[in-house]
């Protein structure tokens, strides 16, 4: 049969053909167009892989202003902070315990992330109709997500760190005096603009009882920490736990009720607070514990100083946080005999440590400061501010902030104060400059009798200590 053009067509083809559409040749899968797939999937796969690496940079051509935007969030922000970290390393401490740093952190990490994530959105709409791309987006995701947990991670102890700061850290830079002597003059507020770099700067440390198993808080230790600003030397003053008739200033709540002296030792004056609601009401600072303001009003009342702030550290916080720190190292003169196991110690306690140098946790640290075997109450406060002046000596801010998570964990446990984050760190860089402390004094015998104590004569042992730290004079009461 001879060809015609004419002739209709039958079969499938001419089904398709009467309903307008024309099929395509077969494809034959060339060499060059095996080559072109493969490019297309190494092309998704690559833009997948710099949307996790460097947000942003795939889509410049596409949408500028969002690659820029997410180049930014994604890369330029972690490199601010790294750099924000570089130029403060001196001030890693003032760093880790800046609400303003802990807040970019958190911040920071979180927008990094989230720019990857839109990144990898982006792209997977762009490239929605290749054929791989499907693949390559869930192996973007799964980056993405093991990026979240080391970020969220990091976010969460921020926040943490951030919680710490309030609470343990209940003042600001520029918080008035606790207690200040009516006869000193008090700064005008335009002076505190700038202020002169003389005078002297009054912490109370005070290390109380508290710990698992006791009720209440006594306060065994009450140590003056004085820094003279313009020479940077400090000394420590021990106010031994069983000073009597402690006083109060007139026109005071505790002075109401105790005008001739409190008739109790210098120590239960915190619990004495703690029991009557109507002293906390009076006694009520901002976020201050009243009864450690109290204390700290009795205590420059009666010593005749001003008293610009206080800590406070309960007994099983001492021990957390010397562990977190790693220990202090002692030199002993001779061998110390040691009380039976503390509550809250971590192990059995020898029964004596020394002479030599002896490597002290947190448990052993403890027992020593708090041991009355070796001599007597008054023994003990110089083994505190041997103790004390040794952690200022030994304990550098690499150290505070290396172990940054258990010095958290123990500080938010343990210690709370009426110094600001900035005033806290100064406080560590005086007590760990070794040529700082230059008197350490305690008011016992023979020096004091704190059973009958004589309130001129200890205002003017610490009148002459603190002229002594500058004018670097020695006293003659030093290691008393």
């Amino acid at each position: 049969m001879a060809y015609r053009p004419d002739a209709p067509r039958i079969g499938h083809h001419a089904v398709i053909e009467s309903l307008g559409v024309h099929p395509l040749p077969p494809i034959k899968r060339t060499g060059k167009f095996a080559s072109s797939a493969a490019s297309r999937r190494m092309r998704v796969g690559s833009e997948m892989y710099w949307a996790v690496v460097a947000p942003g940079a795939t889509m410049l051509r596409r949408m500028w202003v969002l690659g820029v935007l997410l180049l930014t969030l994604g890369i330029g922000a972690p490199i601010a902070l790294v750099v924000w970290i570089v130029v403060e390393r001196d001030e890693l401490v003032d760093l880790a315990l800046d609400d303003r740093f802990l807040r970019a952190i958190a911040l920071t990490l979180a927008v990094a992330l989230f720019a990857r994530f839109i990144a990898v959105i982006e792209v997977t709409v762009v490239r929605r109709h290749d054929r791989n791309v499907g693949l390559s987006a869930i192996m973007a995701y799964v980056m993405v997500a093991l990026l979240a947990v080391p970020v969220g991670w990091s976010v969460v102890r921020a926040e943490q760190a951030r919680q710490l700061v309030d609470d343990v850290f209940a003042g600001s830079d520029d918080a008035p005096p606790l207690f200040v002597p009516a006869d000193e003059t008090i700064v005008e507020e335009a002076a505190l603009e700038n202020p002169a770099p003389s005078g002297t700067t009054n912490i109370l440390l005070l290390g109380g009882d508290s710990a698992p198993g006791r009720w209440g808080l006594r306060t065994d230790t009450m140590i003056l920490v004085s820094a003279d600003r313009a020479s940077g030397r400090t000394s420590l003053v021990s106010i031994p736990r069983d000073l009597r008739r402690l006083q109060f200033p007139p026109g005071s709540p505790l002075y109401e009720r105790f005008p001739d002296g409190f008739d109790n030792i210098a120590n239960a004056v915190y619990p004495y607070v703690l029991t009557k609601p109507d002293l906390q009401e009076q006694y009520a600072q901002d976020d201050l514990q009243p009864e450690a303001v109290a204390v700290s009003e009795a205590i420059g009342f009666s010593l005749g100083v001003r008293i610009d702030d206080y800590v406070l550290v309960n007994m099983q916080g001492f021990l957390e946080l010397i562990d977190a720190v790693g220990g202090v190292t002692l030199d002993l003169e001779r061998s110390v005999p040691l009380p039976p196991n503390l509550p809250g110690a971590k192990h059995d306690i020898p029964s004596s440590v020394g002479p030599g140098q002896v490597q002290m946790d947190g448990t052993l640290a403890l027992a020593f400061v708090r041991s009355r075997y070796a001599d007597s109450d008054y023994g003990r406060t110089g083994r505190q501010r041997q103790l004390l002046a040794a952690l200022g000596q030994q304990i550098s801010l690499a150290d505070a902030v290396g172990g940054f998570s258990s010095v958290a964990d123990a500080l938010s446990d343990a210690v709370r104060t009426s110094l600001s984050p900035n005033e806290f760190t100064d406080l560590l860089d005086t007590l760990g400059d070794t040529a700082a402390i230059t008197e350490s004094v305690g008011l016992v015998p023979p020096l004091i009798v704190p059973g009958n104590p004589d309130y001129d004569q200890i205002r003017q042992v610490v009148a002459d200590v603190h002229d002594a730290i500058a004018t670097g004079v020695p006293s003659q009461y030093a290691q008393a």
